[in-house]
């Protein structure tokens, strides 16, 4: 999952330099189609060998799974209950496998956060706090926990959605420990709070497709699909199902099917159907103009994306999700001519808890004759009843892996043939420490479009694993050379401004934003990076005209709002950037930065330091810890005449940033005015040891002398 991106522009704080009470400031979905005959669906669909799966085409509607119930009931029964059909849920009282009440908060050390999971009524929420060195409560955050990812044999996340956007929160139930603890990464690699965003990868994988709404990115439309549907594995259902009622769709040929089966199809588009969610690889990108929930079952893989693995794979480590990729390594796999894939095994409709050792011994026993493994021969005696999966597919052990979770290595080897043991522990050594890779693809098509795929990939790997610049080095060369080969260069040209604004290159960056744009007028994101490019430069007017562009092509995406509405503020637009702000928030209440913004705004320019004190205390609880948050909070109920809580802002400023100079300044002024000399003169004191300049305090330390 990827962390929604908060930028700020410099909006300028404000300082306390009290006379008495004077403040001084420093700074939809598409419309049905109906299918009365083949001929009207236009675009292509799948053929595989002699049969033509009507259902591949994009414009037949995906229908849930519920309208699969009334033909086939026992299996929509137990596929319900299987790992897939739960993973993703409504999380309410019907569900809970997780132990409440939690028997104490758990402790992040390195941010000096407590959370606990709490149960009010029918609902749920996660709570953060932070407690000052004698105990007593001095930041406090409720976010409800709406939705459940995860089947419930390793771990559940919790998600709320806000609008249609998904944010994880920082508690996460572990099965096999039996105990809360930070979800996964956040110990390892940063505690990322409530601020975790789910994008349509992550989704796309963890549950069924969701419609996207057009006017925005990865926002989507209720009422969403909870967990893994039928349609994800057959196609989407609308044909079939106006078919097996008795409407009559014209032209369908004989060697056609409304629905795909995927043990009829052939051994590469069946494992297809498994690898478009258990191939995670190291990177991926789509292919062509595909978005991250256009897969179809039937369809190559290949066709839709590309998953890079490093070219040296390195056989003590497997992700969670790699089971396709370690199977292909597999005797098993490479001798079978295709036999052997991924349902030979598992039966999807099913949960894996109700198989026994007998059956999958029976799987194994189905090529390897029982007469031929019993052979005196052999280097280690076989019985019948012997767990095959034991021997020959390494387990990681919960203690063993990032997560708390136990994985089977789907990797099938004789043991003497290759010993290497799992090892997961270097997983939480720093990338940047790690030999450097080479990604290749796993899954790849070879086309006009290999480079520009490849150079997406290094990109990827670049932003989200290990930013050593020849990541980045990569990127740009593999980009640069898919120009000479893409008809449509608008991915290569937008790739190449992102790679090139990733090196704050950002006049190279504008040419390649532009360049897209010219090929596409109406991309939105190439809109939004241009704007960020010119913004970077503080071309403050060329930003604001692109984000303007971005915001009237997607009006319901709340990042271009917000950067559209600072970049506004920036530029003395105080009425109009507001408005866009509080646009933003009524689609996104997640980032701090607007409500810094528009404390500022309020405060210093609209002099209504009432509505700024509401935009101040909101930041302060998505974010105690932000730059000068505390400060603002404090000033603001200065100018109000709230000495107290000035003060108890000003001592939160101290306690998150004790080399605050400004907070102790402020600190001072306001026990000088409130009589407390002594108060004062221990404050500007500590001032002046933080940043000797300070002319002003030497100027109230004098009074103080007088």
């Amino acid at each position: 999952m990827s962390r929604r991106h908060f930028k700020i522009i410099g909006i300028a704080i404000f300082s306390l330099l009290l006379v008495f009470w004077a403040i001084f400031f420093v700074n939809p979905p598409a419309a049905d189609l109906n299918f009365n005959k083949i001929s009207d669906i236009s675009l292509q669909y799948e053929r595989d060998g002699e049969v033509i799966y009507v259902n591949t085409a994009k414009e037949v509607k995906y229908i849930g799974s519920e309208k699969c119930q009334s033909c086939h009931p026992s299996v929509y029964d137990s596929f319900l209950k299987s790992e897939m059909g739960r993973s993703m849920t409504k999380l309410d009282t019907t569900n809970i496998i997780e132990r409440y009440l939690q028997k104490e908060a758990v402790y992040d050390s390195l941010t000096n956060f407590y959370y606990e999971m709490l149960r009010r009524g029918r609902r749920f929420y996660q709570r953060e706090y932070r407690l000052d060195p004698q105990g007593k409560l001095i930041h406090e955050r409720l976010m409800e926990a709406e939705y459940i990812i995860g089947s419930g044999n390793n771990l559940q996340m919790y998600f709320h959605n806000e609008n249609g956007m998904f944010y994880q929160l920082p508690l996460t139930w572990y099965v096999h420990k039996q105990a809360w603890d930070l979800s996964p990464g956040y110990r390892e690699f940063g505690n990322l709070r409530f601020k975790r965003f789910a994008t349509a990868k992550c989704l796309s994988c963890h549950n069924s497709f969701m419609q996207v709404l057009p006017t925005a990115n990865d926002r989507y439309v209720k009422p969403f699909p909870l967990g893994i549907s039928c349609e994800r594995c057959h196609g989407p259902g609308e044909l079939h199902v106006k078919q097996m009622s008795g409407e009559k769709i014209e032209n369908i040929p004989k060697n056609a099917l409304t629905i795909v089966n995927p043990r009829k199809l052939s051994p590469q588009r069946q494992i297809d159907v498994c690898r478009q969610c258990h191939l995670q690889g190291k990177a991926w990108a789509l292919r062509g103009e595909n978005g991250w929930f256009d897969f179809r079952p039937g369809q190559l893989l290949e066709s839709h994306r590309s998953v890079y693995y490093p070219k040296k794979i390195r056989k003590e480590i497997f992700e969670v999700a790699d089971a396709g990729q370690r199977l292909s390594m597999s005797r098993c796999y490479e001798e079978s001519d295709g036999a052997l894939t991924c349902i030979t095994c598992h039966n999807p409709h099913y949960s894996i808890k109700t198989f026994t050792l007998e059956y999958y011994n029976e799987k194994c026993l189905s090529c390897h004759l029982p007469e031929n493994l019993l052979e005196n021969g052999l280097k280690y005696p076989h019985r019948v009843k012997d767990d095959c999966v034991s021997c020959h597919m390494n387990s990681t052990g919960v203690d063993n892996t990032l997560h708390g979770v136990s994985a089977t290595d789907h990797w099938i080897r004789i043991r003497d043939e290759d010993k290497t043991a799992i090892d997961w522990s270097t997983l939480r050594t720093p990338l940047a420490e790690q030999p450097l890779i080479r990604l290749a693809p796993d899954v790849g098509a070879d086309d006009a479009g290999t480079e520009l795929r490849k150079g997406i990939a290094y990109l990827d790997y670049y932003k989200i694993h290990d930013r050593r610049k020849t990541y980045l080095d990569s990127a740009l060369f593999y980009l640069s050379l898919s120009l000479n080969r893409v008809q449509d260069k608008t991915g290569a040209y937008f790739y190449l401004g992102k790679a090139h604004f990733e090196r704050r290159d950002y006049t190279k960056a504008i040419e390649m934003f532009e360049q897209a744009i010219d090929f596409k007028p109406n991309y939105a994101e190439a809109y939004f990076k241009l704007g960020k490019s010119y913004q970077a430069i503080k071309k403050l007017e060329s930003a604001i005209n692109n984000f303007r562009q971005a915001v009237k092509l997607k009006p319901d995406e709340p990042t271009y709002l917000e950067s559209l509405g600072m970049t506004l503020a920036a530029t003395g637009k105080s009425d109009e950037a507001a408005s866009f702000l509080e646009q933003a928030l009524l689609i996104d209440k997640q980032n701090p930065y607007t409500y810094y913004t528009l404390g500022n705004l309020f405060a210093r320019e609209f002099r209504k330091p009432q509505k700024a004190l509401f935009y101040y205390k909101e930041l302060v609880v998505l974010d105690p810890d932000f730059p000068n948050g505390y400060l603002n909070l404090g000033n603001t109920y200065a100018l109000l005449g709230k000495y107290k809580d000035a003060i108890k802002s000003y001592e939160n400023e101290i306690f998150v940033r004790p080399e605050s100079p400004l907070a102790f300044m402020n600190l001072g002024r306001l026990s000088q005015i409130l009589g407390k000399t002594s108060d004062a003169r221990i404050a500007y004191q500590k001032a002046l040891e933080i940043d000797p300049s300070l002319k002003k305090v030497k100027e109230y330390l004098r009074e103080l002398q007088d």
